[in-house]
């Protein structure tokens, strides 16, 4: 029982708590820091372009079909089957819905009858006239009546066809926007079809560009997705508003790009698009042009930091020595030190070191 007390008193002394707290908070602070796993920096990169003589701008722009419809009946009815779904590839006249022809089948056996009659009366009147057994007159009203009644016959056989809704050109079905078994009225939109066999991209330009676009001027023009950082899509020049909007005083361009298989682009989507045109400023053809804050001055010289060996968003910081040369309007132009396709890193390059592992940002600028 004595000794029980004296070991309950020494742990009472101040020293033994400390010593036990101590080693506890120890204990304890070590496990966070050795599962935690430090992380590459995330670095932003910027693909390196080359400035091939040319003044290059950037622009926001919207993906469009080449063709788009709003598809509708030509006659109102309720709706008996839809054929197909929103995404589906469609053909030239393809069905894609169907009315119930009930009423409009009852009007076509009513204009036949009709018109059976009065070409049956206008082909006796034709035999009494030539027998001058009717007058002129009569046999007038007779024609009448047989023209009237075939129009109307060839309206109820429209109609009868017109409650098959067909595909007017080949493409996509982007938006149902009724149900089956609807009541629907005449032009009402049933399907948004799309032909995405190409795409339109188009863009709005400032008037103080516009004013600079010489009329025979061809400038190369690329699109590029932000989702599809490493390509440039070449665009062809399709149609140019010479009216600008009233409100923002910009000038609607819309361009041309061929389907791209091994990526799904829709309409609706953002692009950047990407232009030239030759300019008046002799820049080497040889040379690339940067953000001027990517290249850093010290005692040593002019540097640029690029990564190599992207794998998975992560790569390695190389240290590259560069000549620069003028300043332009997209930025500094670097003589020598980086090559076109490069990885350059365009903010916190005094963070950076060689041979330094980055994690790179996924929104990549081009």
């Amino acid at each position: 029982m004595q000794q029980v007390k004296q070991f309950i008193h020494h742990l009472a002394k101040p020293s033994t708590i400390i010593l036990f707290c101590s080693g506890f908070l120890i204990a304890c602070s070590k496990a966070p820091e050795e599962q935690q796993q430090v992380l590459p920096r995330l670095v932003k990169t910027q693909l390196v372009n080359a400035g091939s003589g040319s003044d290059w701008r950037e622009f926001p722009g919207t993906v469009e079909a080449a063709q788009t419809a709003e598809l509708g009946f030509r006659v109102s009815g309720k709706l008996a089957e839809i054929k197909v779904k929103e995404g589906d590839q469609v053909k030239l006249a393809q069905v894609l819905a169907k009315l119930d022809d009930t009423d409009y089948q009852i009007q076509l056996r009513t204009r036949q009858a009709d018109y059976d009659k009065a070409a049956a009366d206008f082909k006796r009147g034709k035999s009494l006239l030539s027998q001058k057994l009717i007058a002129k007159a009569d046999f007038d009203k007779l024609e009448a009546q047989h023209a009237s009644s075939l129009a109307a016959l060839t309206a109820a056989n429209q109609n009868v066809e017109y409650t098959s809704l067909k595909a007017p050109f080949s493409g996509s079905i982007a938006r149902r926007h009724v149900d089956n078994f609807e009541d629907v009225s005449a032009v009402q939109a049933i399907f948004t079809l799309q032909d995405l066999a190409s795409i339109h991209i188009k863009v709005n330009i400032p008037e103080t560009l516009m004013i600079l676009v010489k009329t025979n001027e061809k400038p190369n023009v690329f699109a590029i997705f932000d989702a599809i950082p490493d390509q440039q899509f070449p665009l062809t020049l399709l149609e140019v508003t010479t009216l600008a909007d009233s409100g923002s005083k910009t000038f609607a361009v819309t361009f041309n790009m061929p389907k791209v298989d091994s990526f799904n682009i829709l309409p609706g989507m953002s692009v950047t698009v990407r232009g030239s045109r030759p300019s008046s400023s002799a820049i080497n053809a040889s040379s690339v042009i940067v953000p001027a804050q990517a290249v850093i001055e010290t005692n040593e010289g002019r540097f640029a930091f690029v990564v190599e060996n992207v794998h998975n968003k992560q790569g390695t910081v190389r240290r590259k020595t560069v000549t620069t040369g003028h300043i332009t309007g997209q930025g500094l132009e670097v003589v020598s030190g980086l090559q076109t396709g490069e990885r350059l890193i365009t903010a916190g390059m005094s963070k950076m070191s060689d041979g330094m592992s980055v994690r790179v940002s996924e929104e990549w600028s081009q």
